[in-house]
């Protein structure tokens, strides 16, 4: 397993090259910078040359690549201290629309944390839910329960997340009046502006399951509906399998050939496909983090392209493509871990 992980990282490093590779230069080939999104149509001309200049948009292709890329894979240098080679923290470029480095400005203010932290709660919070339908509708196939959760399924895929973010909000300010008369259960942010910066207590708390609960479950909602659907469809696979018809004939409980025998290879389709669904999970954050106004790094990222700033926007991109290919690692793992037939040598 060890000699397993150790090459897919060594893997990544020809990947992520590649990829970055191909991103800038698409992103090279549109029309427009991040000048025009600055200067507008009514800048003077010598202006506008000057500020493609120090922003290094004049050199060619290649060499804004290799720049970037250098401060990316490449960033030592040379003194006379041992062991005189020294490498520093990845330079992603400095972005003109933020007046920082690009990738603080992408991932400052603790962004990645409420990234990571609605993206994992939606995740747990639909396979909780999503699991033990799907298993309840596999083994009791085409009863009332079984269509009532398809129905609901469908709905859910077929809803997109800033609907439901829309129909919340329009629930709880326009229909209950929440939020309007108390700022408690006001609507938009991680908290209400008085309780940023004091200390915890059972209303701060409180205060961020209100601010934080709703996303979740609405980014949750379209995944349960899909992971119900693998679910039911794998474990009825399962069931028709000789291995589990046999165990019934040996006389063993329903409840152990279900939950012991038939779950744990129905499971394993999902736990492939967990590198996958983390970045599919990012993009319903994107939507969510601005209909709610969460301070993730997809909402800084999103802004980025609006503006043309190709160094937030590289960032993100290198950072989304860093978390793919860490999903599929940490999945194969689950995945060895699950089945015992699968070996990583």
């Amino acid at each position: 397993m060890l000699s397993f992980i150790t090459r897919r990282l060594l893997y990544m490093l020809p990947i992520l090259f590649i990829v970055s590779f191909v991103i800038f230069l698409l992103m090279w080939m549109q029309p427009g910078d991040v000048v025009d999104s600055m200067c507008g149509l009514a800048c003077p001309p010598n202006l506008r040359e000057a500020m493609r200049e120090n922003f290094g948009l004049n050199d060619p292709f290649l060499i804004q690549y290799g720049k970037w890329a250098y401060g990316v894979f490449f960033s030592p240098t040379l003194n006379t201290n041992f062991p005189f080679l020294h490498f520093h923290e990845p330079d992603f470029g400095f972005s003109p629309t933020r007046s920082m480095p690009a990738l603080q400005a992408l991932l400052g203010e603790n962004r990645w944390v409420w990234t990571i932290l609605l993206v994992l709660s939606a995740i747990v919070v639909s396979w909780l839910i999503a699991i033990p339908i799907g298993v309840y509708s596999a083994t009791h196939k085409y009863s009332l329960a079984d269509n009532t959760f398809s129905f609901l399924g469908f709905i859910g895929i077929s809803m997109p997340n800033f609907i439901l973010g829309l129909i919340f909000i329009w629930l709880i300010v326009g229909v209950f009046k929440l939020g309007l008369h108390d700022d408690f259960f006001a609507i938009g942010g991680i908290l209400n502006t008085e309780y940023v910066g004091e200390p915890l207590s059972w209303e701060v708390v409180l205060n961020f399951l209100w601010h934080f609960g709703p996303p979740v479950l609405i980014l949750a909602g379209a995944s349960t509906a899909i992971v119900i659907r693998y679910m039911r469809s794998n474990m009825l696979d399962v069931l028709e399998m000789a291995y589990v018809k046999t165990a019934r004939a040996k006389g063993l409980k329903e409840r152990i050939v279900v939950y012991k025998h038939a779950l744990r290879n129905a499971i394993n389709p999902l736990v492939s496909m967990l590198g996958f669904w983390i970045p599919v999970m990012m993009e319903g954050a994107l939507v969510i983090a601005i209909v709610f106004n969460l301070p993730q790094l997809e909402t800084a990222f999103f802004q980025a392209i609006i503006t043309r700033d190709n160094m937030i926007v590289m960032s993100g991109l290198f950072v989304f493509s860093l978390i793919l290919m860490f999903g599929n690692l940490i999945s194969d793992i689950l995945l060895a871990m699950t089945d015992p037939k699968i070996r990583y040598e």
